[in-house]
């Protein structure tokens, strides 16, 4: 079974989580009433391309749009400093460069890498409905603690993501803990079992593919690979151990949308 595509698509936006802090920052200081959807404008050179038809990360509605250009990380980034209203917020997150800015209860953000090929620009420019997501805090942790319910006690949530997509819907867990990985496999393939799907087969992450690989946390030593299969349904379990021994849960499911017809 190949790795869901919201698999492949997560490893585009790796830090776009980390300007959302700031969006819950804001939102708390910015007017209640509702605006139309900011866009984002993108350099002429631009070829850009859609990541998700409707995103929700860690409680906040999302829309995100990937580009590539051209010109270098340096120049491309120039280009957004002259275009992006200010003021904006730098900051650079290992190699890529993010900006950002709040507008009008949105957080506007930019996030610049150079391209694997070289010599051009990966991006990633977004949107965060800031506003929204403070007003739905309460439902979106009820929703993780009913899954946190599941797993060992002391599970921590690190990040959750769904998107909906060519009528696939997809939902992106990343979870700590500090149990063995026996353990750990064993309340995944029960909770998955709860929601209708049977595992498949397993592997080593590092024989799982490249697609699965760009899911772990950095710094994650490779573990196991769980696939899993329902009704309308699949999920791929990774779990690996991060540098400081604790455990990585990577939960990536993928629900078509005929399964609720």
């Amino acid at each position: 079974m190949k790795a869901p595509a919201m698999t492949q698509r997560l490893v585009l936006i790796p830090l776009a989580a980390l300007s959302l802090l700031a969006a819950w920052t804001i939102a708390s200081a910015v007017p209640t009433a509702k605006v139309p959807w900011p866009e984002v404008a993108l350099p002429p050179d631009a070829v850009s391309y859609e990541i998700g038809e409707q995103i929700n990360m860690d409680g906040i509605p999302l829309r995100m749009r990937g580009f590539d250009t051209s010109a270098s990380p340096e120049q491309t980034a120039a280009w957004f400093r002259q275009h992006m209203a200010r003021p904006v917020v730098e900051n650079k997150v290992g190699a890529a460069l993010v900006l950002g800015r709040e507008q009008n209860g949105y957080y506007v953000t930019v996030q610049l890498s150079q391209a694997p090929e070289g010599g051009g620009t990966r991006g990633v420019a977004s949107v965060a409905d800031a506003t929204t997501g403070m007003a739905q805090r309460d439902s979106y942790r009820a929703a993780n603690n009913r899954l946190l319910a599941s797993l060992p006690s002391g599970t921590e949530l690190v990040s959750a993501m769904t998107s909906i997509d060519e009528r696939r819907n997809a939902r992106f867990v990343m979870l700590i803990n500090r149990y063995s990985e026996e353990v750990n496999r064993e309340r995944v393939r029960d909770l998955l079992r709860q929601e209708g799907m049977e595992l498949e087969r397993e592997a080593r992450a590092a024989d799982a593919g490249a697609d699965v690989l760009a899911t772990l946390p950095p710094g994650t030593t490779s573990g196991i690979a769980l696939f899993f299969k329902g009704k309308g349904r699949e999920a791929i379990a990774v779990i690996g151990r991060l540098p400081d021994s604790r455990a990585s849960i990577v939960l990536n499911t993928v629900t078509t949308m005929e399964t609720y017809q």
